[in-house]
């Protein structure tokens, strides 16, 4: 097994890293070449391992220490050698967290570089030099995670410690079985779908959606609405997809289309031994026996509505808060999906 570059960093939400896209696209125009570094892979360092196969101790260590609320504030772009750098304003805080958990480390005898520790977001290696000044970004979304380096065909991926159980099991049953069929359920704007291409990055699959299977007008009575889970046409995702996969066929997707109220004419999807199935309600008890792996990922409150405004709009959240939001709880409860579900994540912890 590969333990090389491992190391605990701070993690951002996806509005922050646009954040820092910009900021390199703006390099970019002004004709600033180098190495950019993936939206995916943006992070502050905390403490470096290198090569470590005490990932389990490191993560005790990581939930043993509270995490304080910090906000990062970005407010110069500097250089070191050919290494462009996102700095921040000093953050007291942030500076007592790390000194906590390095002393932590030191006191299990885990390993790390103890350079001091400068915070900063590296955004571009193997460039020219100049220092800039920003307009100030801030946020407050901030995970603290355990991360390493992984080398895919497109390229270098960072990925937290639990993604790579994660990864390591579904290897693990494509051994056994030579096939995988992965559902991905949760609360709205938990990060259903992120998690779902992420995994895409590290297999060959295919990612059919719930969501393109809207309930036809025809189903839409109030009785079906009152149904946990009954507000998606499951019956054709049924038998459309998860019956195809079962028996190793191609898929003919055809996804609702909205504007028209009408099924699409759909897309044929070569047979793949990988499949992900992404969405709510995909574990609903009439589906679940489809799946060899089941994954729930969950999402504080207040950062799951500020993600949906975000995301959806104003007018948007309201609808989710009136309507959709209840009927995935009812969902959820009804059927105790989080406890039926093999692997478990929470996109604001």
């Amino acid at each position: 097994m590969n333990f090389m570059r491992q190391f605990v960093a701070l993690t951002f939400n996806f509005s922050f890293k646009e954040e820092l896209m910009s900021i390199m696209d703006t390099l970019k125009e002004e004709g600033i070449q180098g190495k950019y570094y993936d939206l995916d892979n943006l992070h502050m360092t905390l403490a470096f391992f290198g090569e470590t196969d005490r990932q389990d101790e490191i993560m005790e260590i990581i939930h043993s220490i509270p995490f304080p609320e910090i906000t990062i504030t970005l407010n110069r772009i500097g250089h070191f050698k050919k290494i462009y750098w996102v700095g921040i304003k000093d953050n007291p805080v942030l500076d007592e967290y790390v000194n906590t958990l390095r002393k932590a480390l030191k006191a299990h005898d885990i390993p790390f570089d103890d350079k001091p520790f400068y915070p900063h977001i590296t955004i571009l290696r193997k460039a020219e030099e100049g220092d800039r000044t920003l307009q100030e970004v801030s946020t407050k979304d901030i995970k603290v995670e355990l991360l390493q380096a992984h080398y895919l065909e497109e390229g270098l991926k960072y990925l937290p410690y639990n993604e790579q159980s994660l990864i390591a099991k579904i290897n693990k049953i494509y051994q056994q079985k030579g096939h995988v069929t992965i559902a991905i359920d949760g609360r709205c704007g938990s990060g259903k779908t992120t998690l779902a291409n992420k995994l895409k990055a590290y297999f060959d699959c295919h990612i059919f959606h719930m969501d393109d299977f809207y309930l036809q007008e025809y189903q839409r009575t109030q009785e079906r609405y009152n149904e946990p889970g009954g507000n998606v046409d499951r019956e054709r995702f049924k038998k459309e997809v998860l019956e195809p996969l079962k028996e190793h066929h191609d898929v003919l997707y055809r996804p609702f289309d909205c504007s028209t109220m009408s099924i699409s004419e759909g897309t044929l999807y070569s047979y793949k031994p990988i499949n992900i199935i992404e969405g709510s309600y995909s574990c609903h008890p009439e589906l679940i026996d489809a799946y060899d792996l089941s994954i729930f990922v969950d999402i504080d409150e207040s950062l799951r509505l500020k993600r949906i405004e975000k995301r959806n709009g104003k007018e948007a959240l309201d609808m989710f808060i009136k309507k959709w939001i209840p009927l995935e709880e009812k969902y959820f409860s009804s059927f105790d999906i989080q406890n039926h579900c093999d692997f478990y994540f929470n996109a604001g912890r």
